[in-house]
């Protein structure tokens, strides 16, 4: 038994100092590969992931190197990293961001080409954003690449209706079948203005620029777009419904649901 333990130890010493220096070089490959693709060198990037880099390790913010590539507009990059399984849908941990939305700020219009075609759900984020943005150039990608959600086009045309600077993507976007949101007059969106609450939701709605906020106590205030003339959509909050009940002519309450969850609240006066 003596000899048994005193040859396993020593065994076991190796195997784990063998694990350490290969985390440690694993470690090396990926922050290289960082650091290729920071800097735009294909060759290098192609040469670390042949040496066995991961495609999609983490790095500060949980972000990946696709991030980076995305950011920095180096096509060519992109294009290898998707090719060897960049994972499209890791959002970083400080804005909730994806690599498509770095391309989409920094105007990397050929970036988010190509990722549109590893990410095709984001034809709808991509027409949200130039719309809001005015940048035409986003907007005749999503339209041009087409498979927008009607709930887009909509939202789209409402932004664009609602904004001199996006007025011309009216006419295009009711080409692609945007249909107009119903309109609702500014009398009954001012009666919808107020508190409403329950004994675990405190919901405040306000009227802006034509429209209604809604803002649940301890988070950030969503805007909402008209379904019915009681009923509305969180705009960029997917799945909320905001619905108000009116009895003998006056806002008695409102029900707010999200998926499966509905919060029932009273108005107070």
């Amino acid at each position: 038994m003596t000899v048994r333990r005193s040859f396993l130890l020593p065994l076991i010493l190796i195997m784990t100092s063998l694990m350490v220096i290969g985390q440690s070089n694993k470690q090396e490959l990926n922050d290289q590969l960082y650091e290729a693709v920071r800097r735009g060198d294909a060759p290098a990037v192609t040469s670390l992931l042949d040496k066995g880099a991961d495609v999609n390790a983490k790095f500060r913010y949980g972000a990946t190197a696709l991030f980076k590539a995305c950011e920095r507009g180096h096509l060519e990059i992109v294009k290898i990293l998707l090719a060897r399984g960049a994972d499209v849908n890791v959002k970083d941990t400080f804005y909730g961001a994806d690599a498509m939305s770095w391309a989409i700020q920094n105007e990397h219009y050929d970036v988010v080409r190509a990722m549109l075609e590893k990410v095709p759900t984001g034809v709808d984020d991509i027409l949200i954003s130039g719309v809001g943005s005015g940048k035409k150039e986003l907007v005749d990608i999503a339209l041009n690449k087409g498979g927008v959600s009607k709930d887009a086009l909509t939202l789209g045309l409402y932004l664009a209706s609602h904004d001199k600077d996006a007025a011309a993507f009216v006419d295009p976007l009711k080409k692609a079948g945007a249909v107009a949101a119903p309109e609702v007059d500014a009398a009954t969106l001012q009666s919808y203005a107020g508190k409403y609450k329950n004994d675990k939701v405190e919901l405040t709605v306000s009227v802006n620029e034509g429209g209604l906020i809604a803002a649940v106590a301890g988070q950030r205030p969503f805007g909402v777009l008209p379904i019915e003339t009681t009923k509305f959509k969180a705009m960029f909050v997917p799945g909320v419904i905001l619905s108000f009940k009116v009895t003998d002519g006056k806002v008695a309450g409102a029900t707010l649901t999200r998926g499966q969850e509905t919060a029932e609240l009273t108005r107070v006066n």
